[in-house]
C-alpha cells in the first residue's frame, strides 16, 4: 500500500476528550493513520464545551451544567491526527455551525445558519486551501455533502485535488429540502471522484439527487479492543440507583424525534408491570428530554426509567457495561429525517450486548435478524415491546445474540476494515 496525503474536511469533530460529537470521524482519521496515511483534519471552531450533568432519574430537577472550557481557554486538541480549527464569525457565541447544532431538533435549520453560511464557507475555504498547500494533499475526504461539499469542490478545482464525499444522513435530508440545496448537491456529486453512503436508503436518496450509480455502500465500524464485554461499573451503577439485581435495557443518543425514544418509553411501559426489576436507561440530552420525562410520568414508570444525561464518549464502554440488552428504536420523523448508521449500535454489539434495532438506515447492513440481533419495523411500539419481552424472559437467547454480535464486529465491522475499504476507494480516485 502506498501512503496517501489526505485532508479530511468535516463540520463536526470531537472538541475535547470524551466529546460524543462525531467521534466516528476521529476513528476514521486515526485508523487511516494506522494504515500509514498522512491525515490532517479541517473542522470548525466551536465555543461551547459543556460538562455533563450528574446522572438523574426521570423527572428529577436538573441543574444547569457548568462550563468547563470554551473560546481561547478551551482544552488543546487531543486527536492523534493534526486538527486545524477555523473561526468564521464574531462574537464567539455565534459559532453554531456543525457539531450537531445547525439543526433544531434535527428537523430544520436554525434561522441564524442562513446568515452564517457565507462566512462559514469562506472560513473553511481559506483554511482548506492553506492546509492542502502546506500538506501537499493528494486527496480530500469530505464528510457531509452540505455544507462541506461546495468548499471541497472549489478547492479541488483550484488545486487539482480529487475529493471523495461521505454521506451521513442529515446532509441528504437538508439537500432534499429545496431546489437550491438539491442543485448544490447535484453540482457536488458531478465533481466528486467517489461518493459513499452508510445505508441503502441513503444511497437511493443520494442517487435521486445526482449521486453516481456506482456510489459505494460503506457501513461504519467500532473498535472491539475499546468496546468489549466487561464487568459492570459499580460506581456508575450506584450513581444511577441500581442495586445489582435489575435487568437493564439501554439506549443512547441525542434526544431528537428521529431516535424514537418516545416510542421506546411507551413500549417499556407495556412490559414494566410484569418485570418490576427491569430498568430502562436512556443516555443522552436534547430538546425532547422534557417530553420523555412527561411520558414516563404519565405512564407511571418514573421509578423504572432513568435518564442519566449526556454520556461522555470515553465513558460509553462503562455505560454499556450496565446493560443486559441494547435498543436502537430509530424512526423516520414527520419531516422525513432519519439516522444513517449510528455507530453506538456497533459499539454495543462489540461489547457483547444483544441488540434490538429498527430496520431503518444502515442497521440491516450490520444485523442479521435472529442471528446477531433482532430487527423490527420502525415505529411499531407493540412489536418493539414484544421483542423486549422476548429477550427479557430468555437469558440464553440474550447470551447467544450477544456473542454473535461481538463476533460480527471482530470479523467484519471494525475500523481497520473500514479504513482499508476507504483506502481502496481513495486509490481508485487517484488513478
Amino acid at each position: 500500500m502506498i501512503p496517501i496525503r489526505i485532508t479530511i474536511l468535516t463540520s463536526s469533530y470531537p472538541r475535547f476528550p470524551g466529546d460524543g460529537t462525531a467521534p466516528f470521524i476521529q476513528s476514521i482519521a486515526e485508523h487511516l493513520v494506522k494504515l500509514g496515511h498522512d491525515v490532517e483534519v479541517v473542522a470548525p471552531h466551536d465555543v461551547e464545551v459543556v460538562a455533563p450533568p450528574a446522572p438523574q432519574h426521570c423527572g428529577e430537577q436538573r441543574e444547569s451544567p457548568p462550563k468547563i472550557g470554551g473560546g481561547r481557554g478551551a482544552p488543546p486538541e487531543f486527536s492523534r491526527t493534526k486538527v486545524h480549527r477555523f473561526r468564521y464569525i464574531w462574537p464567539e457565541r455565534w459559532h453554531i455551525m456543525g457539531h450537531a447544532r445547525s439543526l433544531e431538533a434535527d428537523v430544520r435549520l436554525r434561522p441564524r445558519v442562513y446568515i452564517l453560511l457565507p462566512f462559514f464557507i469562506l472560513g473553511a475555504f481559506v483554511k482548506l486551501i492553506a492546509v492542502t498547500r502546506a500538506q501537499n494533499t493528494q486527496l480530500i475526504h469530505v464528510h457531509w455533502v452540505l455544507p462541506n461539499g461546495p468548499i471541497a469542490a472549489l478547492v479541488s478545482a483550484i488545486e487539482d485535488i480529487p475529493f471523495v464525499v461521505s454521506l451521513h444522513g442529515s446532509d441528504v435530508f437538508v439537500a432534499q429540502r429545496n431546489p437550491l440545496s438539491r442543485a448544490a448537491a447535484k453540482w457536488i456529486f458531478r465533481r466528486a471522484s467517489a461518493v459513499t453512503a452508510c445505508s441503502a436508503e441513503m444511497l437511493r436518496k443520494a442517487q435521486s439527487l445526482g449521486a453516481p450509480k456506482d456510489t459505494y455502500l460503506l457501513a461504519w465500524g467500532a473498535d472491539p479492543d475499546l468496546f468489549h464485554p466487561r464487568s459492570k461499573n459499580l460506581e456508575l451503577a450506584h450513581s444511577l440507583g441500581l442495586q445489582g439485581d435489575e435487568i437493564n435495557i439501554l439506549a443512547l443518543g441525542r434526544f431528537v424525534h428521529k431516535k424514537g425514544f418516545d416510542g421506546l418509553v411507551r413500549a417499556f411501559a407495556e412490559i414494566a408491570l410484569n418485570h418490576p426489576n427491569a430498568r430502562l436507561i436512556i443516555g443522552g440530552e436534547g430538546p425532547t428530554r422534557r417530553s420523555l420525562e412527561e411520558s414516563a410520568r404519565a405512564l407511571d414508570i418514573l421509578d423504572q426509567a432513568i435518564l442519566p444525561g449526556r454520556i461522555p464518549w470515553d465513558q460509553v464502554p462503562d455505560f454499556l457495561s450496565l446493560g443486559d440488552l441494547f435498543v436502537l428504536p430509530s424512526i423516520q420523523d414527520e419531516h422525513g429525517n432519519q439516522d444513517g448508521l449510528p455507530t453506538v449500535l456497533l459499539e454495543a454489539m462489540a461489547c457483547g450486548l444483544p441488540v434490538v434495532a429498527s430496520d431503518l438506515g444502515g442497521a440491516n447492513l450490520i444485523i442479521r435478524d435472529g442471528d446477531n440481533g433482532l430487527l423490527i419495523p420502525p415505529g411499531d411500539t407493540r412489536i418493539l415491546a414484544e421483542a423486549l419481552e422476548r429477550l427479557l424472559v430468555n437469558p440464553a437467547e440474550r447470551a447467544q445474540l450477544g456473542r454473535a454480535a461481538r463476533q460480527s464486529v471482530i470479523s467484519e465491522h471494525h475500523w481497520d476494515a473500514v479504513a482499508g475499504k476507504l483506502t481502496c476507494i481513495f486509490d481508485e480516485a487517484l488513478t
